[in-house]
């Protein structure tokens, strides 16, 4: 796909940026694992694959955001849909994505042209002319909230999902013709025709960090959201802090106990939560019904004998679930005080930028998932 203006991604809404002094292989390179063989160079090209980035973390800013993706779309009756593999955006703000999803095609910094011809493994422009480009980055988070095979089975439903109201052009001036055709707004559920000023982003976009990084009040955007260090040397600290407490025969202190007072269907007089008593698997099913830490911690101020009844497996499933991490990544149950890491988990990282952004890009696609899902729901289609 070929096309010049200021792309966005249209799962988060923030830029997808173009390296013009450095080589984006050559970063990746940096900060991949030593003696990793990634790419396979060819003339214009270098390629490898997309699951190569999943164990780096891209330390200089805004180098995260020059990996992509699109969905790119066919218009017409029986509209098409077609995720590509990972590219980049060259400083030309060419756009050449690989067909296979499975695929990555990075321009080769070293070529003598800027404008080299696209190979047979790219995606067509003439048999996809429109796409909606996302970070790689932000597919990989996406991937760990819905399923991706459920993703690539209703994309009829997952495109008009990623279509956010907040994400709109305001100017004439930046508008893209090609957003206010008839079959676009039809994909995306547009009924009526947009206002002047106000256009989806698909292709070009002018992004809302408003052209520089540096003018905006939200600095952390820049910052890898996976992988950050940050967070596991966070985990390390409190595991041997509670390493050293078993050690020294500390356990943590315990929580109120259980009541074991008689228990009466009705109570004869005031009602007291401390009377509330139910079996475990039922007060975790509860708290399987209550999405955010914050729930569960009300939950727990209200029932706070609930709290040596929960074990720690289930904090531990939780803080890893919640935050879409990899379980292999943390140490086992019995390792540190889970559940003191769960409830404070919105405190113990604060001063990373990179988890600040990975919390802001979560938010977004919880919007996205939220609205996929309510589509899938319209069509009579379980998850």
């Amino acid at each position: 796909m070929v096309g010049k203006g200021h792309v966005t991604c249209n799962l988060c809404g923030s830029k997808i940026y173009s390296c013009t002094t450095t080589q984006i292989s050559e970063i990746i390179y940096r900060n991949a694992p030593q003696d990793l063989n990634i790419f396979a160079p060819h003339n214009s090209w270098i390629c490898g694959r997309p699951a190569d980035l999943d164990d780096i973390h891209f330390d200089e800013m805004w180098t995260w955001s020059c990996t992509f993706r699109a969905v790119f779309l066919r218009p017409g009756q029986g509209v098409t849909f077609h995720l590509s593999g990972v590219g980049e955006l060259r400083p030309t703000h060419y756009i050449s994505l690989p067909r296979d999803e499975n695929e990555m095609i990075l321009w080769n910094h070293r070529s003598r042209s800027q404008h080299a011809s696209a190979i047979s493994n790219f995606v067509s422009r003439r048999e996809y002319p429109k796409a909606f480009p996302i970070h790689e980055r932000c597919w990989q988070l996406m991937t760990r909230i819905l399923d991706a095979d459920v993703i690539k089975r209703n994309m009829d439903s997952f495109v008009p999902a990623m279509f956010n109201p907040n994400h709109l052009t305001r100017s004439r001036r930046w508008s893209d013709p090609i957003l206010v055709s008839p079959e676009v707004r039809a994909v995306l559920g547009c009924t009526a025709a947009l206002a002047p000023r106000f256009h989806p982003t698909t292709q070009k976009f002018r992004s809302i960090d408003a052209w520089k990084p540096n003018r905006m009040t939200r600095g952390f955007l820049g910052t890898d959201p996976l992988n950050d260090s940050y967070i596991k040397s966070v985990i390390a600290k409190y595991t041997a802090k509670y390493t050293s407490q078993r050690e020294k025969g500390c356990e943590p202190m315990s929580q109120p106990s259980i009541p074991t007072h008689t228990m009466f269907r009705r109570s004869q007089a005031t009602f007291k939560t401390r009377n509330v008593f139910l079996p475990t698997e039922l007060i975790l099913n509860i708290a399987d019904h209550l999405e955010h830490q914050k729930d569960i911690r009300a939950l727990l101020s209200a029932f706070p004998h609930w709290f040596p009844m929960i074990p720690d497996s289930y904090w531990r499933r939780r803080f890893i679930e919640d935050n879409h991490l990899e379980s292999n990544h943390f140490p086992a149950t019995d390792a540190l005080d889970w559940q003191h890491v769960y409830l404070h988990s919105d405190r113990l990282p604060r001063p990373s930028f990179g988890w600040r952004n990975r919390q802001h890009i979560l938010s977004q696609l919880e919007g996205v998932k939220d609205r996929f899902l309510r589509r899938l729901k319209q069509k009579g289609i379980q998850e």
